[in-house]
């Protein structure tokens, strides 16, 4: 297939005018201060360089969630880019292993390494947008010998805006702020449609149209050696942050893989030493060990994925630091003002604005990209030795394949699982006949995924139990928790039996198989209840933007279920709550709900990750603050009572609890109260798998098998507060699921599991008229966890 396969021919021109600056065209220079470029602009922009250069093509390939066009340009050599088609071959060609050794050295020699760098994911880290137009003009205009050496050698894959939906919503709602008491607002929705930060945590799951889009260019069509991906912001009071990764390490990345990575972020950093540009932090916070992120995913596909953090103050505004300001020390004890081994040069202060923040991204482009010129050859072998290695590591065993029955609990899971893994490159074989294999007999159309391909890395660390190691902080000390999840086997989270097979088929594998046509699941539905009533559902968006909310929002979108969006003002009034049967509470503490943002208070503790530790003030425009109230609550109160039903997920459950109240207790809280906050008095699950058993005779378990594995973030398991004689009627408490009683970790990490084991994870419980169903767990957890998405489905409709 050709170059016109993007949808959209490249923008170029016989005849070439001269490059305009991007001031010249936006107005102003990228970085100013207070002053941020829109989608239009930044677009557009390129646009015109592809009509002013040679050196440039442009295509778009994908729309946003909101169907804005997403480009992505192609900037090389104008000799380069007259044969893209070839250059795309030979990458996919050798990353695919699809080569004979000989082959593969005179292709390394022929073709050109490709490069991807993307900005604009998590839109309000406002710097890697505007920083797209100056990495695009210096790379059309540098006359220099290492601009022509990077352009001879490389074809950068430049995307300026991933998420183009959420930078026209940053961008306006600061343009309205800018110059008043609300300059540094938070943007009071998310600015992916469903998932908002999460959009970075979509890249196995696919759910999101904006990461398939990406994953097509990636993984079935350019297969880039170096994938970076930019962000905002390190620790504080770093200004980037630069691999290697912390600990732990992923066992499946190749380890030729991670020294690459390495490799590339010592000279990422040699080049910062060079400029004279302090405060690059490495080996602190961002971990090697999670799969699911756009830097983590291509280095299970043997690609060298980079994330860098560069420091941010709030959208378009400076900020001047004083030393005075500073913590001592990061979280890992390493001192902010002496330098160390991972922080060789510590900034020492100074005003920091965007300005700043697109100079030291600029610094790491040209330091990816003047490496993959100079080891262009290298970086295509490399590829195709890595994929021809995962062959062979198959071929022999252990596994062999992993085998996907026809016959499922639920069927449509096991497609859409099939279908995600095959979408992100992952070969997927048909039996047309039965087959013998782990001493037994497979029926036809049995789905082979065979370990032999060269993605194995992917395939297995998605469909083997993840085992987080026990890293302590300290001699004596507590287990070092991960950057983001423990535990994500997909089998598992989507309820699909997979068969591991050790040893090679004895006989006629590749006479029994085929590879799979592109796998279609069925379109997602869910029955109605007895009579086809639909329920009228409510579902609480706060203004604090709630990713879980998006993503229950995905659900109900996903299964076309009509539902409205409650807002704060919805409380004030008995009638509205009254119109609807269902009303779903997502993961929110019980302050940030009654209270949300307040003005004036001190937002948060300033320990996440990623952000600086200085406590700033909250401010939010009056119409954003605040959360439903004691007066909302007392209406949501009466809903129940009345007959309405809630549905409370996670850390929403404190809500009814405390507040209703119901005779229910948070076991896994009490256990930490009692016993004081060692490790091992509490219960703990940075977001892994657990096993639980299911009543399966209970309404809201219908369609459920009994035994499942559910994704836990820690924190809830419930008990009964009630005497037997007591449990009746309008004070009915009944258990619909409940941790395992033994081997309760099934994928990730757990403590304190002692606490929970036996425990309600999920309760139904009358009160007056109505009822509350409280989940100690998300089922629908970033659109993962297919496994448990029937249990929501229940409680909306049964």
């Amino acid at each position: 297939m050709r170059f016109s396969r993007y949808g959209l021919a490249a923008l170029t021109c016989a005849v070439f005018g001269a490059v305009p600056t991007p001031k010249e065209h936006l107005g102003f220079a990228p970085g100013d201060d207070y002053k941020l470029a829109d989608y239009a602009q930044i677009s557009g922009y390129f646009q015109k360089l592809a009509r002013s250069s040679d050196r440039i093509k442009l295509a778009e390939f994908g729309r946003s969630s909101l169907g804005k066009p997403t480009y992505v340009a192609f900037i090389s050599a104008p000799e380069n880019l007259k044969k893209l088609d070839r250059y795309r071959d030979i990458s996919r060609r050798l990353a695919l292993g699809q080569a004979s050794a000989e082959e593969a050295r005179a292709l390394s020699e022929e073709g050109k390494a490709v490069v991807w760098i993307d900005s604009g994911l998590h839109a309000s880290e406002v710097a890697t947008a505007q920083h797209s137009p100056e990495l695009a003009y210096r790379m059309l205009t540098g006359e220099s010998a290492l601009f022509e050496t990077i352009r001879r050698n490389v074809i950068l894959m430049q995307v300026p805006v991933i998420n183009p939906d959420g930078l026209d919503w940053i961008v306006n709602w600061y343009r309205e702020n800018v110059g008043t008491p609300y300059e540094s607002a938070p943007l009071p929705w998310l600015y992916q449609k469903y998932a908002g930060h999460d959009n970075n945590r979509d890249w196995f799951m696919l759910n999101l149209v904006e990461t398939r889009n990406v994953t097509r260019l990636l993984f079935h069509e350019w297969f880039p050696q170096i994938v970076y991906n930019q962000h905002q912001a390190p620790a504080f009071p770093a200004r980037t942050f630069v691999p290697p990764y912390a600990e732990p390490l992923n066992p499946h990345i190749p380890a030729a893989v991670m020294e690459g990575i390495n490799l590339i972020g010592s000279a990422i950093k040699e080049r910062f030493a060079r400029e004279n540009k302090p405060g690059i932090l490495s080996y602190h916070g961002y971990d090697a060990w999670w799969n699911g992120g756009l830097r983590s995913v291509p280095a299970f596909h043997n690609m060298h994925g980079i994330l860098t953090e560069t420091a941010l103050n709030s959208y378009g505004t400076p900020r001047v630091y004083s030393p005075s300001e500073f913590p001592a020390s990061f979280a890992n004890g390493i001192p902010t003002k002496e330098p160390s081994v991972f922080y060789q040069r510590p900034w020492m202060g100074g005003k920091w604005g965007t300005r700043d923040a697109i100079e030291y991204m600029l610094t790491a482009d040209f330091a990816i990209l003047q490496l993959a010129a100079e080891r262009r050859a290298d970086y295509l072998l490399k590829s195709f030795q890595l994929a021809q290695a995962s062959i062979a590591a198959g071929g022999r065993g252990k596994p062999f394949a992993y085998l996907v029955p026809p016959d499922q609990f639920d069927r449509a899971a096991a497609l859409e699982m099939l279908e995600r893994l095959q979408f992100a490159g992952v070969i997927v074989k048909r039996a047309q006949a039965p087959f013998q294999a782990n001493g037994k007999t497979f029926p036809e159309g049995t789905y082979v995924m065979p370990a032999a391909q060269p993605f194995r890395p992917y395939l297995m660390d998605l469909m083997e139990p993840q085992k987080y190691p026990e890293l302590k902080t300290a001699v004596g000390g507590s287990t070092k928790r991960p950057y983001d999840i423990a535990g994500w086997t997909l089998p598992m989270s989507m309820g699909v039996m997979v068969e591991r097979v050790e040893d090679p088929f004895e006989a006629g594998f590749d006479a029994k198989l085929r590879d799979e046509a592109p796998i279609q699941p069925p379109t997602p539905q869910y029955s109605v209840r007895a009579g086809g009533r639909q329920p009228k559902i409510a579902l609480y968006e706060p203004y604090t933007a709630n990713m879980d909310q998006g993503w229950t929002q995905w659900l109900l979108d996903r299964y076309r279920i009509p539902h409205t969006l409650l807002h704060n003002a919805d409380f004030s009034a008995d009638k509205t709550l009254q119109g609807f049967d269902t009303v779903i509470l997502a993961s929110q503490t019980a302050t940030s709900i009654l209270h949300g943002t307040r003005d004036g208070e001190f937002a948060g503790d300033g320990q996440r990750a990623g952000e600086d530790r200085i406590r700033t003030v909250a401010v939010q425009r009056p119409q954003y603050t605040g959360g439903i109230g004691l007066s909302g609550l007392a209406r949501l109160h009466k809903y129940v009572q009345d007959g309405g039903t809630l549905v409370a997920l996670d850390n929403a459950t404190e809500l009814p609890i405390q507040f209703f109240p119901l005779p229910v207790r948070n076991v896994a809280r009490a256990a930490a109260v009692a016993e004081g906050s060692t490790a091992a008095a509490q219960f703990y699950s940075p977001g892994s798998l657990l096993r639980m058993t299911v009543d399966t005779a209970h309404p809201l378990a219908a369609g459920m098998p009994k035994d499942i594995v559910a994704f836990s973030s820690g924190g809830h398991a419930f008990d009964l507060n009630i005497g037997a004689a007591y449990n009746k009627g309008e004070r009915e408490v009944r258990t619909v699921v409940r941790f395992a009683t033994s081997n309760l970790l099934a994928s990730g990490w757990v403590s304190g599991e002692r606490v929970v084991l036996g425990k309600a994870a999920m309760l139904e419980a009358r009160h007056g008229k109505g009822r509350v169903v409280l989940f100690g767990f998300r089922p629908q957890f970033r659109g993962q966890t297919h496994a448990t998405f029937r249990l929501l489905l229940n409680a909306i409709y049964q």
